[in-house]
């Protein structure tokens, strides 16, 4: 048996890239970018009033000038250097608009006073590019912005816009496939009898994947029985990532793991120091990973959150960390030797340091465990007891970046 961070170590060196696909920026929304992005011009493009105002020549400049305005530039209007100008001489321009050479200072319009088109100005420092955006000054003509790995946001999707890049290239969705176990198991739809319990596990995998974009993904339930999971198995050949929940411990009718290794799929390990989930079963064929999880439902979701997620990040090539470090409010206390995750919830009082606290809960099989919690904290393997202000890891549920 091996522990958490051996775990996912071994994990993570499968990892590997599910190919990439330009697809419409439309539709690219929380996918992730296999691309940087050039500039193709500068930006801002042009020297641009930051205000509605009047343009002068700062070097020019006289409080005790009376203006007159020659004429207005709004945004877009193309850029028409004036020439012949003469003293006293001003443009009426609005935000956005392209300034003319050889203006290079905006006065506010609240600093002006405007009668019939001559303009005075209250008193106030005039200096060279006041209240204009120069050209380039954001960014250079094929300055490269480092976008790889970075999940497309509204900032992102706005760059990406502003550069013309309507089809960025994104990292590839894995095709995903689950086989639920268990002869107890129904349908949520299905009224269950007495010693029944209707699939659950499925439904939060498939949220969890959804947080990756990953929204197709194929369901198959299966009785415990080899050969009907052999059959199973086999129609999820083409699956990149094949998630199983239950029949993975050493129960009679747990044939999970002999199932897999009959099938050829080798056996990188089988059993994590870790509460929920100690029976995890990792392995490969081909290009398809197994994930084998156990079928209590907080089990399952600690397993996906702990071991699946930095491994799709890997596969994306996700770079920041998803993993938060804050103190406890309360004591937590545990009995066992195993590293142990527990739900929490997120506290954020007025004017305080963020703190999470423990979430009561009776076990792996508690349907409710995950409920009222904002994501999970790890208790490590070596502590017995954590006191008030000690400092855990915290993960927080369905969060993909920072």
């Amino acid at each position: 048996m091996i522990c958490v961070t051996e775990a996912i170590a071994l994990i993570n060196s499968e990892a590997r890239s599910f190919g990439v696909e330009r697809i419409l920026l439309d539709k690219a929304f929380g996918r992730v970018l296999a691309q940087d992005a050039v500039a193709d011009r500068d930006y801002p493009p042009f020297n641009r009033s930051a205000m509605d105002g009047f343009a002068v020549i700062s070097n020019q400049f006289s409080i005790q000038q009376k203006y007159r305005t020659l004429s207005t530039v709004f945004a877009g209007d193309k850029i028409k250097a004036l020439h012949f100008l003469q003293d006293g001489d001003t443009i009426k321009i609005m935000t956005g608009a392209a300034v003319p050479p050889p203006f290079d200072a905006v006065i506010r319009r609240e600093d002006a006073i405007d009668e019939n088109g001559i303009v005075e100005f209250m008193p106030n420092p005039v200096d060279t590019w006041k209240n204009i955006s120069r050209q380039g000054e954001d960014i250079k003509r094929k300055e490269k912005i480092s976008l790889k790995g970075r999940v497309v946001d509204n900032a992102t999707a706005s760059l990406l816009a502003s550069f013309g890049i309507v089809k960025p290239q994104v990292y590839r969705l894995p095709r995903v496939a689950i086989i639920s176990t268990g002869n107890e198991i129904i349908p949520p739809e299905k009224k269950p009898n007495p010693v029944q319990i209707r699939n659950s596990n499925v439904f939060a995998l498939k949220q969890q994947l959804h947080t990756f974009g990953i929204t197709q993904v194929t369901h198959i339930h299966v009785s415990d029985n080899p050969q009907k999971l052999l059959a199973a198995i086999n129609r999820c050949r083409n699956a990149d990532i094949l998630l199983m929940t239950g029949g993975v411990s050493v129960g009679d009718s747990d044939y999970v793991p002999a199932v897999l290794e009959k099938q050829k799929f080798k056996n990188i390990f089988h059993k994590v120091k870790i509460k929920p989930g100690k029976p995890l079963w990792f392995g490969r064929r081909g290009k398809t990973v197994v994930f084998a999880i156990p079928g209590n439902p907080f089990s399952a979701q600690v397993i996906f959150r702990i071991f699946v997620v930095p491994y799709l990040r890997k596969c994306f090539n996700l770079q920041s960390t998803d993993v938060l470090a804050l103190p406890l409010s309360s004591v937590h206390r545990k009995k066992d030797t195993l590293e142990n995750y527990f739900p929490a919830k997120l506290d954020t009082p007025a004017n305080s340091i963020s703190t999470v606290s423990a979430i009561p809960f009776n076990g792996s099989g508690d349907i409710r465990a995950a409920l009222f919690s904002d994501g999970i904290a790890m208790h490590p393997a070596e502590k017995a007891e954590l006191g008030v202000g000690s400092v855990v890891n915290f993960y927080p549920w369905g969060k993909l970046w920072n």
